[in-house]
């Protein structure tokens, strides 16, 4: 009924790129399989769990042509545990009997009958944008941390992606601190003039990592994300996404520039002492130093540190919930400034804070909303 022969590490990395669509536990038992199917020499792995949808096809020795439901987990954990080196033949016989056999080990599981799977519907008509692999990493990883995790706000739940020929951006806002990426297009493969669109944050953040370009397609209801003979399809959030850019201020006159190495270990260490409910950290900031500190009157405890800094403006004293402080800074990499400096603006103490990279550009730009201390 089916027949191949695979390299291990071929196979392990196949079934954690398919995991990410499989539910942990479903009313619907068949969707805790893995849908595989035997082609020639190329066998390809379906998993869904009806939001997502992860399809990928890898390259074996195939001896005889088939389809079979695999039991998702079971497989993936015993692969894992066979280690990355050498080959593994899996057959299966009548009844969905699935043998999977190494040099030294023989093991048998149920398979179920690959009808039983729900089809994946044909992708209709879509609009084409093709992303750099380093732009669709950047996109994915440094806006899905400021996605809302409130379901009554569905349009905040994922990532706003908009395309205007020349560039895209994306934004993602919890409506306390929000993350913006812009890219430009290749002028080879210029993007869609007008294309706008919510991606569930779940089907970002398996983007993080993508390996290659990606080709994206967007439907009415669904996108679709290509790389090679992997792809992801996600239902999109079919809402009107809030008008972001009225919360980014422009009159932001004070400028605080800090190396992001000694800002965030500051933060981390002192933020141990700050109330467990409240997560308040205060910036004291001179010309040359800022004093981060926090306290909890419950406990009595309190730590502050002073590193040194650059500001434009008179002494100033602002306010916030440190982890939303700590996510934001620690998103600014080397890639976005090779010294580390992290620039952050203020108006008053109670508007938005803007946080960018040191080195300038538009690239990356972050907001955090202070809080009353």
């Amino acid at each position: 009924m089916m027949h191949f022969t695979v390299a291990l590490a071929d196979l392990q990395k196949a079934l954690q790129k398919v995991l990410p669509a499989i539910p942990t536990k479903s009313t619907i038992p068949v969707l805790e399989h893995v849908h595989t199917t035997l082609s020639g020499s190329e066998l390809t792995f379906t998993a869904t769990d009806q939001e997502i949808t992860i399809s990928l096809s890898i390259p074996v020795a195939g001896e005889a042509d088939g389809k079979v439901l695999i039991p998702a987990r079971q497989f993936h954990d015993l692969i894992k545990e066979l280690g990355s080196a050498g080959t593994v033949t899996v057959k299966v016989g009548g009844n969905e009997l699935i043998e999977v056999r190494t040099p030294h080990g023989a093991y048998e599981m149920k398979g179920l009958d690959a009808d039983e799977f729900p089809s994946i519907p044909p992708f209709p008509e879509a609009q084409t944008a093709v992303l750099k692999q380093e732009d669709m990493q950047r996109m994915a990883a440094k806006v899905v941390f400021a996605v809302s995790t409130e379901e009554y706000r569905p349009s905040m739940t994922g990532v706003f992606f908009q395309f205007n020929g020349t560039g895209a951006t994306a934004v993602a806002t919890d409506g306390f601190r929000l993350s913006r990426v812009n890219v430009t297009a290749p002028e080879s493969a210029p993007f869609p003039t007008d294309l706008e669109v919510i991606i569930p944050a779940r089907a970002v953040d398996l983007l993080k990592k993508v390996d290659g370009d990606v080709t994206m397609d967007v439907s009415r209801t669904h996108a679709r994300f290509s790389v090679g003979t992997l792809t992801i399809t996600t239902r999109i959030i079919d809402e009107k996404y809030p008008p972001y850019q009225n919360v980014i201020p422009s009159d932001n006159d004070k400028t605080l520039t800090v190396n992001q190495r000694e800002v965030l270990s500051a933060i981390k260490r002192v933020s141990l002492f700050a109330n467990a409910n409240t997560r308040h950290v205060k910036f004291k900031i001179g010309s040359a130093e800022l004093s981060v500190h926090s306290e909890d009157e419950d406990s009595g405890g309190k730590g502050t540190e002073t590193i040194p800094c650059e500001f434009t403006h008179d002494a100033f004293e602002v306010g916030f919930n440190y982890r939303f402080l700590e996510e934001a800074i620690k998103n600014i990499t080397t890639d976005d400034d090779p010294d580390l400096n992290v620039r952050m603006t203020f108006s008053s103490p109670i508007r938005a804070v803007l946080i960018t990279p040191g080195s300038g550009g538009d690239s990356l730009l972050m907001l955090v909303m202070p809080v009353k201390i």
